[in-house]
């Protein structure tokens, strides 16, 4: 009968960030580890806490599916003779396969008719095979950052300290990491990790839970956030919604109990932003707002238990009290003077070594803002806050409250701008100039603050690869991706049409290096590529991204209307046509190194007058500024005269002149979407 699987790899206490990757690899790997060992099987479960990743399979077979192989021989005529009889070459492969010669068939394979011997490889028993491939399984992992810890010289996240295998009731006996598996698992470390002999891989769910370890992460979340509500709910609040810190703190523990901590109302007077990223960053707190406001408590959650809850509570107050202590001390410091005087200090903080200071970064960003808000039509008003906002928008990275929360960059400026007087339209541009900062995150929402990170971007991309510091693999030490996807996004939010092409020309010549024109292109090849990657991501077709990406790939709001509307084009019932009748103007010219003269005067078929008139009637309607619904409009009335002119026109005349004027015509049909989009990438072209 078959039995339960039950795999725990016990380790020191994992990253919360390595717990979630090494859960995902497992959901992916297990399923297809036992289809490629034949061994049939129930549901899976994967699960972990920081201390143990826990693999269980319900119904395994206690013995691999027996697996018919086909062993090609000879060549069916040189097998049999005329008759059907073997040969002698189909006796000597029989034997040698073990096979009765009766038993070989002919089959058709790899472009022939062979003899095949068919042969049943008996299946072995399941932990025959899982001894063997169990540590393959753990070896498999695989983790951003490993350590090694003894002699055994395996690398992991953590230490592996111990391994449980079992299928059924008896040890998978391996070793791995110089860990010998066995039955004996470990409780919690609040409770002096005492040792829990598992008795199967059935009673494995309720041992651990006995020890009152939550395994599954999934019932972690779930049981935290019903301990925080209530305890939110006791004193009249409730706790902001936040997956990730959620996500995070049910990876720190493996069994959960929240609790509600207080700290003196007085320091509700600092800034919001500085007190929630207290809690939060530094002592993964969740906060407790009521009405939008903060109350003066905080709910954390231990590993472990009830017992001494208010001495742990206690302690967690002490912490809390002394970080926001030194939050107080860094913000009554960095009042004392207006955010402009933090501007000289900006010169000791390097930006890049050959692209110089943030403040010299700050003044480019400022050059830049200039021509960005007369080509996106600012008025007086956004174009001086832009600026006034650009001349400030780094001056908190040097103020004592950013050095110590470098996340509250942008936060710290809006709030000492408007401590220093500055406009709100500034204080706003400074701290919307970072958005978005990371995936999910909210747009600026004025145009100043738009401008401003705009300027910002473009300064760091165009001096990043001036001078070669372009992302290599998962290496993106400036954060050069999420700089490009910032721009891309935010122009396609805020529905702006910018020509990266020149916007990265004049941000290269405010840099104090030189920019070749290889590098910039290859700037805006690393935007369009991220580009792509949002119109995918918005389910748009492949080919369709590609043609629009060709001509419009320097726009990203252009490139992705002609792509949305090229999209409903290449759906149309007449669609295959049109390309068809395109592409065959194209074709024909595609090699022609000449750019040939058009001369009406030398038409001489009726239909080469047609072709003509209607190319000018196109023609007239078209320029490279004009939409793909404008183009493919003014383009469908040439399919009938170009589908006729393949039919009445030799276009390679054997006299000369009529052949190049006859291929002007199709050069200049072919030259109609330049600019607009490449309907060569299109599939069916």
């Amino acid at each position: 009968a078959p039995a339960s699987l039950l795999l725990e790899i016990g380790t020191e206490e994992l990253p919360a960030a390595d717990l979630s990757a090494a859960l995902a690899q497992l959901v992916e790997s297990v399923p297809s580890l036992l289809s490629g060992l034949r061994l049939e099987h129930g549901p899976i479960q994967v699960s972990g806490t920081p201390r143990r990743l826990v693999i269980t399979v319900a119904d395994l077979a206690l013995r691999q599916a027996d697996e018919e192989i086909l062993v090609k021989g000879p060549p069916a005529k040189v097998a049999f003779d005329a008759t059907g009889a073997p040969t002698r070459a189909a006796e000597g492969f029989a034997r040698a396969q073990g096979v009765d010669v009766r038993a070989l068939e002919v089959r058709e394979m790899d472009g022939g008719r062979y003899a095949v011997a068919i042969k049943t490889q008996r299946g072995r028993p399941a932990p025959e095979v899982l001894v063997e491939e169990l540590p393959r399984l753990i070896a498999g992992l695989r983790f951003a950052k490993t350590m090694r810890w003894n002699a055994s010289g395996v690398s992991f996240s953590r230490p592996i300290r111990w391994i449980v295998a079992l299928l059924g009731d008896q040890v998978i006996p391996f070793s791995y990491a110089g860990v010998a598996s066995g039955r004996t698992s470990r409780g919690p470390r609040p409770a002096g990790s005492p040792d829990i002999v598992i008795e199967s891989a059935a009673s494995y769910a309720r041992q651990i839970a006995a020890a009152g370890i939550v395994p599954d992460p999934d019932e972690r979340r779930r049981r935290i956030a019903a301990q925080i509500t209530a305890l939110a709910a006791e004193v009249g609040g409730r706790v902001p919604d936040d997956p990730a810190l959620l996500e995070e703190v049910a990876n720190l523990v493996e069994q959960p109990t929240a609790l509600r901590g207080g700290f003196e109302a007085t320091y509700l007077g600092l800034p919001r932003d500085v007190l929630i990223t207290v809690m939060k960053k530094h002592q993964r707190y969740f906060p407790i707002v009521q009405d939008g406001q903060l109350l003066p408590y905080f709910i954390t959650v231990r590993n472990g238990d009830e017992t001494h809850l208010d001495v742990v509570r206690q302690g967690n107050e002490e912490v809390i009290r002394a970080r926001f202590a030194d939050a107080d001390f860094f913000y009554r410091h960095d009042v004392q003077q207006p955010l402009e005087a933090y501007l000289p200090r900006l010169e000791t903080l390097t930006f890049q070594e050959k692209l110089g200071s943030m403040r010299a970064k700050a003044e480019r960003i400022t050059a830049l803002v200039e021509p960005l808000a007369d080509w996106l039509g600012l008025s007086e008003n956004e174009r001086s806050a832009a600026l006034r906002a650009a001349a400030l928008c780094k001056a908190d990275l040097v103020t004592r409250m950013v050095i110590e929360f470098t996340n509250l960059q942008g936060v710290m400026g809006r709030e000492y701008a408007r401590h220093s007087g500055e406009p709100e339209a500034v204080a706003t541009a400074i701290f919307e100039h970072y958005l978005p900062r990371f995936a999910g995150d909210h747009l600026p929402a004025t145009r100043p603050g738009l401008v401003v990170g705009l300027a910002d971007r473009l300064d760091s991309l165009a001096g990043l690869f001036a001078i070669g510091l372009a992302p290599t693999g998962s290496a993106d030490p400036y954060g050069l991706r999420r700089a490009a996807l910032g721009l891309i996004q935010n122009l396609l939010g805020h529905g702006l049409s910018l020509d990266l092409r020149q916007a990265l020309e004049l941000a290269a010549h405010q840099l104090p290096v030189t920019a070749e024109p290889a590098a910039l292109e290859q700037a805006l090849d690393f935007i369009k590529g991220r580009l792509r990657g949002v119109l995918l991501d918005a389910g748009l077709r492949y080919d369709v991204v590609e043609a629009a990406l060709a001509e419009r790939g320097h726009n990203p709001y252009a490139a992705r209307a002609a792509a949305i509307q090229l999209s409903t084009w290449v759906a149309r019932p007449e669609w295959p046509a049109l390309l068809a009748a395109y592409s065959r103007c194209v074709r024909i010219t595609r090699d022609e190194k000449e750019a040939y003269p058009l001369d009406p005067a030398r038409f001489i078929h009726p239909s080469e007058v047609r072709l003509y008139q209607a190319y000018q009637t196109c023609q007239a309607q078209v320029s490279p500024q004009s939409s793909v619904d404008a183009f493919l409009t003014a383009f469908t009335p040439l399919l009938e005269p170009i589908t006729q002119y393949f039919i009445d026109v030799l276009v390679m005349h054997e006299d000369a002149a009529v052949r190049a004027n006859r291929l002007g015509l199709l050069q200049r049909i072919a030259a109609l979407p330049h600019g607009i989009v490449d309907l060569s990438r299109l599939e069916g072209f």
